[in-house]
Order: C-alpha cells, then structure tokens, then sequence
C-alpha cells in the first residue's frame, strides 16, 4: 500500500507536513509514523465502517485513505471546524482519493452515534478530552476485533481517567503507543 502511493498524494502529503511544521497549533496533523500506523491498523480491521473524528486538514484521511481504498470501503471523515473540513476535502480530491473518503462538516461525537458497526475509528478530536466521550460512543459500537485509536492521550495532558477506563474495560484489550502525543489502541473482544 505504501509502495503505491500517487505522485499527487506524496505532493500533497509533503505540502501538509510542511505547512504543519510551520503552524502546528493551525494545522494539528499526525506525524507521519502515526500515518503509517494508522493504515496498517486499518488494513487489519474486520468488516465494517471506517470513522475518522477530527479530520483536520485532512492528512490522517490521506493515510487512512490508502488503507480504505486496498479493502474497497469507504472512509468518513467529520470536522467540527467548517474551514478545516473544507480544506481536508480539497486537498482529499487534490490526492486522488476522494472516491475513497467522504468528508463531513459536524460534530464527531454526534456523528459517531450515527454508526452501528465500526471496524475502525480514529479519533483525533480536540480538546482531547473530549475522546473520553468518543470512547464511550465507540467502543460499544465496535464490531469483535474492530479497532479504536484515540490520539493525544498522553499531550498536552494525560488523559488518565481514559486510559483506566480502557485498561479496566473488560470488552477491550488496548495498548498504548509511545508516540509523541500519545495513541491508545483498544481491539474490541
């Protein structure tokens, strides 16, 4: 998947790296090794439907998109802030992959309840508290083996009640990634 990806795509995934190296705070994107963890979790998940909440500018979405486009499903981003959702739809289409993701302009976690059978949801939603509440929506949605990653659990603060929640949930088993910010992974049972 990631030998494959489009000229276009590689552009534009360059294009946001950079304008997130200049105003992190604006942008708010993963690292590209989150990226790449992300499509490999979403190549593994079961048959379901693919959630991201909190698309941003839409960089996640172009990692997930490789992932939705191998498994011939579709990939539905939501974001709160209507600027954002409209520059992660531009340059969805800018990569090529807008036949894989629908992009939304809402709120995520009404979104999220909208869905009945999950196979993977990334949750990226600021402030990260707000993923305690995503948790909840999600993880009872999940399909067995379905995925759960929740990002920045442990910056810019430690969401310690959420990561007891998931250690202590006896539907799921999770782990959390030492990634910069953090990434809780939880595998529906």
């Amino acid at each position: 998947m990631f030998h494959d990806i489009s000229a276009n795509m590689r552009q534009v995934m360059r294009d946001l790296e950079e304008q997130n190296e200049r105003d992190q705070r604006a942008v708010r994107s993963v690292s590209e090794d989150v990226g790449r963890c992300l499509a490999l979790l979403a190549m593994s998940a079961p048959q379901g439907a693919f959630l991201e909440l909190g698309s941003s500018v839409g960089y996640s979405s172009l990692w997930l998109s490789l992932a939705a486009h191998a498994r011939g499903v579709s990939l539905t981003t939501v974001e709160l802030d209507e600027k954002k959702a409209a520059l992660a739809r531009e340059n969805i289409a800018r990569a090529g992959a807008a036949g894989s993701v629908q992009t939304v302009h809402g709120d995520a976690l009404e979104y999220a309840t909208r869905f009945e059978e999950i196979a993977f949801c990334f949750s990226d939603l600021q402030p990260p508290e707000l993923n305690a509440k995503v948790y909840e929506q999600a993880v009872s949605r999940l399909v067995p083996g379905g995925l759960l990653v929740i990002d920045n659990v442990t910056s810019p603060r430690l969401q310690t009640e959420l990561l007891k929640r998931a250690e202590n949930d006896p539907r799921v088993d999770c782990v959390l990634l030492p990634f910069a910010k953090g990434d809780l992974i939880c595998r529906r049972i």
